[in-house]
């Protein structure tokens, strides 16, 4: 039922004359279920545009950021992604790697390391998920362990054998096992754009990470 919705945002006249607010919201942690309450306002003096109020739930959410003001990003096109790096996590792999030794240049390796991650994931997936940039943590803590989705391993696996530092995989994680993170049907709901910017490049655009959207026009 979201895909009306999602064809609403994504018509030239909801584009030219029309804004995607934010009502209200609230999560139930108990069962994992987000509801938001969504409106669309009128933006054009030229064209009346009829208010509408939907409500959107999303079952088996996992995680939602970036809904912190009344009004959306402008111009929002939602869109729902099967496919896109914040969900690696759940539909991969995990793998359990050791890392031992310390860089030379510690700012040198965190900055490949950024730079890989940004080319592969858009930043959507960035540097502090794995590596403190400190010489101090790199001292005290010169073995350490990360967890990382299997696409990530070769990627990583270079900068760190090239700055000398030891890169083994010690398990690999599959299905079940990975536990709150084996969720295969996880979807991605964006509050983006992609005339502004690719949906798999991030530049602050809010996200739903969920296994079902369902939305109905209430007004």
């Amino acid at each position: 039922m979201i895909q009306k919705l999602i064809d609403r945002t994504n018509t030239t006249e909801f584009y030219q004359d029309s804004d995607l607010k934010l009502e209200s919201y609230s999560y139930n942690p108990s069962n994992n279920t987000l509801e938001m309450i969504l409106s669309i306002n009128q933006i054009s003096y030229d064209v009346p545009i009829e208010y509408e109020e939907w409500k959107l739930t999303c079952r088996n959410t996992e995680s939602f950021n970036g809904f912190f003001h009344e009004l959306m990003l402008p111009y929002v096109k939602l869109k729902i992604l099967e496919n896109h790096p914040l969900l690696l996590k759940f539909h991969e792999s995990e793998l359990e790697c050791e890392i031992k030794g310390k860089p030379e240049n510690l700012n040198e390796f965190i900055g490949e390391i950024s730079n890989v991650l940004e080319k592969e994931t858009g930043n959507w997936i960035t540097v502090n998920e794995y590596f403190w940039n400190s010489e101090e943590q790199f001292r005290m803590y010169s073995h350490r362990i990360i967890s990382i989705p299997k696409s990530l391993e070769k990627l990583i696996k270079q900068v760190c054998e090239k700055h000398k530092l030891s890169f083994i995989v010690n398990n690999e994680i599959i299905g079940e096992d990975k536990g709150y993170t084996d969720k295969p049907k996880a979807k991605v709901l964006i509050f983006g754009n992609e005339d502004v910017s690719p949906n798999d490049f991030f530049l602050n655009q809010s996200y739903i990470i969920a296994e079902e959207f369902i939305a109905e026009r209430i007004k």
